[in-house]
């Protein structure tokens, strides 16, 4: 896929070029258009909110340490989530209950494409502590490609993978059968039951019953934020 060069008008062609991502291309034609439009709204206050918590997390310039002291306490752990147009959806109120968390979330992310994400991201110096991973909703992967991603995240690292779901989604079950068996053979891997839970929200979705609408999003990211354990 060709890059894209230019902000504002060049987010919205790349949402719509690629609306394959499950849900939006099977939601009714006024869900369809909402979700476009808050997705989009998403993806550039992300830019903004991640720059601040980037800013939060790196020391002062000309501040006084104070790690020697008694008190001082420890440095609080730092969130980072590698998801797809769900946690999209969620971001800006995820971010409003994890304040430092950074967030790297795209339409139609695949579990492939998250190696990637998380490469880049470490590379950068922007993987945390604690990895969220929202990943599974867009289709299935072979266990390898998974172990490859957690191994790439690193096994010092407590990561969270967060169950797929959807109304009508066919590889749901597999799809968490396999996030299930990674965290059973990977100790630093833990399950967030978010498809268990969903199932019995309908209300707190669009009509497609995958995509999260307000008020599913603010229960989303409330779940979400009990399930990590964050010092």
């Amino acid at each position: 896929m060709k890059k894209v060069k230019k902000y504002g008008k060049g987010i919205l062609v790349l949402i719509c070029t690629i609306i394959g991502s499950y849900g939006i291309l099977t939601a009714p034609k006024s869900d369809k258009k909402a979700l476009e439009q808050e997705l989009l709204k998403n993806q550039q206050i992300l830019q903004q909110t991640n720059s601040i918590a980037e800013a939060k997390a790196k020391p002062q310039k000309g501040s006084v340490p104070q790690a020697k002291e008694k008190n001082a306490g420890k440095k609080p752990a730092t969130v980072s989530v590698i998801g797809d147009s769900i946690f999209l959806g969620a971001a800006p109120s995820f971010q409003k209950i994890q304040k430092n968390a950074i967030i790297d979330a795209k339409i139609s992310r695949q579990v492939y494409q998250g190696i990637h994400v998380a490469k880049k991201m470490k590379k950068k110096g922007k993987l945390g502590d604690i990895v969220i991973i929202s990943l599974g909703t867009n289709g299935k992967f072979n266990p390898a490609t998974g172990e490859k991603l957690i191994n790439c995240i690193g096994k010092k690292r407590n990561i969270y993978w967060i169950t797929a779901y959807g109304k009508n989604l066919s590889w749901q079950k597999e799809v968490n059968t396999a996030i299930q068996k990674l965290a059973d053979k990977n100790k630093n891997v833990h399950v967030i039951p978010w498809a268990k839970e969903a199932k019995n929200h309908p209300d707190w979705f669009y009509q497609d019953g995958t995509h999260l609408n307000t008020k599913g999003q603010d229960k989303f990211s409330r779940f979400i934020k009990k399930q990590i354990t964050v010092p």
